[in-house]
């Protein structure tokens, strides 16, 4: 009887849920499309909006001036296969078992957004790369997690490096099978800006050394700003990619009718961001637009993470998100007219890591340490400070001519051969870059933006300290983490199972992690 009772009420939150939207737009009684696009490795600064003077982004600014425009959004974690594992999931990260890591495996038996939309009746796809690297089969599936994949419209790039996946091309070819009448959710998947790049195409392509800002963690050099230009040329690509897609939209007159959403799944694939706990690694760009049920034109200060998308999506469709979810729906922050604050409880982001790269430390060891960041402090918690935060030297390169010859949490590059070649030039830059590490961090957001300085043993900021230490241990208590409840052994283990990558990842995957 009990549970008769807790299905009818289940049902009708359920109902209440699916109309909800419709009464709040007061202009359709129809489920939205969404169309969901990700790059890989963009920082936030790397857009016009966000006033970068290097990068030109003007379907990213088309987004975000029509739409919600999230100052804030945080990942779970700066590392590919585990932040787009918790978008998709609408959960922190460290609860998702192998997910947590690149190169391993998709949860046995936990769903996606894309899986419950499907389960609604949307017709559901993808383009590009969805939740990776790592083996969604292990766990079971018939399909990815992001939707059946529609990759077989192919083009010719115009340097290489860049995707020969013609992404337009495919959500032009999805939106011709779709179903008549089925509302449909599809999930473009950008490579662009992963490494590697084609050296020099920045500068081959119109982007003038001059232009490029260099963030203050990085040596001021010839070679790293070329290597800036050209992460700035593929941001462009895709770009330019996204306004076709933005064309498909409106030709197909279900514009207003679609929640657009445009992020990045980690921060750029440079020394101290990629990876790293840090702003450059973390913060990543978020413009949600939706003109039939979201206020759009403003710019929102609340702080976001990857996971509160899923819920958000499903609010959106009108589903009700499962409990497993940890993320928060962002709807009262796209419904509110005003800008700047909107939801005050929005007060900070949680975000960790474990590891990126596979066999960067022998047994596959990781570096654990979460975060807290706040309008004015980033707090880091390192939980293994005798371990190297970037890998081992000697050890694995990344990629496999990497001259730095080890260190493969940090993705080979030019800028990273560079700043260690010059490290007797560049000396406090490289000791950022490549040494260990304190167990606590703290750095001032505000004044410090590249997140140099670390002030963890000013007296004056003794308070900060425990209060940022306090909260962030509170919410991983709360929500699961293995690493805050005493179950360390259990995440060590699941390390252990994956120390390098497995045989069967192609080298595309693995090159595009």
């Amino acid at each position: 009887m009990a549970s008769a009772s807790l299905s009818r009420r289940g049902l009708l939150r359920q109902a209440a849920a699916a109309v909800f939207p419709a009464i709040l737009r007061g202009k359709t009684r129809h489920r939205p499309n969404i169309l969901f696009c990700i790059s890989d490795d963009q920082s936030w600064i790397h857009t016009s909006f966000a006033g970068s003077k290097f990068v030109r982004t003007p379907a990213f600014d088309r987004v975000a001036g029509e739409g919600v425009y999230f100052h804030n959004c945080h990942v779970s974690a700066p590392s590919c296969g585990p932040s787009r594992a918790s978008i998709l999931t609408g959960q922190d990260f460290y609860r998702l078992g192998p997910a947590a890591i690149n190169h391993a495996e998709w949860p046995r038996g936990t769903s996606t957004w894309q899986d419950l939309l499907a389960q609604a009746g949307y017709f559901t796809g993808f383009t590009g790369k969805g939740w990776g690297p790592g083996n969604w089969k292990a766990a079971g599936r018939a399909s990815p997690p992001s939707g059946r994949a529609f990759n077989q419209v192919q083009h010719k790039p115009p340097v290489p490096g860049l995707s020969p996946v013609d992404y337009a091309g495919n959500f032009e070819a999805f939106l011709r099978a779709r179903p008549k009448d089925a509302p449909f959710s599809f999930w473009t998947g950008f490579t662009e800006p992963h490494r590697v790049f084609d050296p020099g195409c920045g500068v081959r392509n119109g982007k003038r050394l001059d232009d490029v800002e260099v963030p203050a963690f990085l040596p001021d050099t010839p070679v790293v700003r070329s290597d800036l230009a050209d992460y700035a040329f593929e941001i462009e690509w895709y770009d330019r990619q996204m306004n076709r897609i933005l064309k498909l939209l409106d030709e197909s007159g279900e514009a207003a009718h679609t929640v657009v959403v445009m992020t990045s799944d980690n921060g750029m694939a440079f020394p101290r961001a990629k990876g790293n706990l840090y702003d450059y690694g973390t913060h990543v760009p978020l413009a949600i637009r939706w003109t039939e049920g979201a206020n759009g034109g403003r710019k929102v200060d609340d702080f976001v993470t990857s996971a509160d998308l899923a819920p958000t999506l499903l609010w959106a469709a009108g589903l009700e998100a499962p409990d497993t979810m940890t993320g928060r729906s962002l709807r009262q922050s796209l419904t509110a007219k005003r800008a700047s604050i909107v939801d005050a409880r929005r007060s900070y982001a949680i975000m960790g890591m474990e590891r990126h790269f596979p066999g960067s430390r022998p047994g596959g060891a990781g570096y654990p340490c979460r975060a807290i960041r706040t309008d004015q402090y980033l707090y880091i918690w390192n939980l293994n400070p005798e371990r190297n935060p970037c890998g081992d030297r000697p050890g694995p390169v990344w990629p496999a001519d990497d001259p730095v010859g080890g260190f493969g949490d940090i993705d080979g590059s030019p800028t990273k051969t560079e700043l260690w070649q010059q490290r007797g030039k560049f000396p406090s830059l490289a000791r950022l870059a490549f040494e260990p590490r304190p167990s606590e961090e703290l750095y001032l957001a505000r004044e410090d933006p590249s997140n140099m300085n670390n002030v963890i043993r000013a007296p004056m900021y003794a308070e900060a300290r425990y209060t940022l230490r306090k909260q962030l241990v509170s919410r991983l208590v709360k929500t699961g983490d293995p690493r805050a409840t005493g179950k360390d052994a259990e995440v060590d283990a699941i390390l252990r199972r994956f120390p390098t990558v497995p045989e069967d990842v192609s080298a595309a995957e693995t090159r595009r992690d």
